[in-house]
């Protein structure tokens, strides 16, 4: 799944250097200028993945919060597997995952634009007690899809931040 991940981004980062995007596919504002991500745990798969997006959009993401336009704070990162349904033999036949991601978007000056939101996901997968290697490598893919998918939530957040910011500065145009 990593493989087919990196083709992915490359074949977006192909795209977009050359100017094609699809309809509607800029999620993100070219003046966004830089951004800061800040977490409890700032080598998770998840921070890697969301400063890899970032960069495909062409965001600066830096390492001093001081240097940032804008911060992504992740609060809290929450994982859970739990018995979905169970066969006729009492034994697993699926399970259910959970992830979910609260976050906050700051500015340089630390008022909070975007307050505090969870980014949630679920999925169900099917566990073959026969080929458990198999059942294991199925749970890590379902696992990056939900983590691509909160990823798309918190980019589809921060696609708010310029109309958030002309209200809480009030330099809004004025219609």
């Amino acid at each position: 799944m990593k493989v087919h991940t990196l083709l992915l981004v490359t074949a977006l980062t192909l795209l977009t250097a050359c100017g094609w995007q699809l309809r509607n596919s800029q999620i993100i504002p070219q003046s966004l200028g830089s951004l800061h991500l800040s977490s409890g745990d700032s080598h998770s798969n998840l921070i890697a993945e969301l400063t890899r997006a970032l960069d495909v959009y062409g965001v600066k993401v830096v390492t001093n919060a001081n240097d940032a336009s804008y911060s992504v704070v992740i609060v809290d990162f929450r994982s859970t597997r739990r018995i979905g349904t169970m066969n006729a033999s009492a034994r697993v036949a699926e399970y259910q995952l959970n992830e979910e991601v609260d976050f906050l978007i700051v500015d340089a000056k630390g008022n909070t634009l975007i307050p505090l939101s969870t980014a949630s996901v679920e999925r169900v997968y099917e566990f073959n007690e026969r080929d458990v290697l198999a059942s294991d490598n199925e749970e890590q893919q379902v696992k990056e899809g939900m983590r691509a998918d909160i990823i798309y939530q918190i980019l589809n957040r921060l696609r708010l931040i310029p109309e958030t910011a002309d209200k809480a500065t009030g330099s809004g145009n004025p219609q």
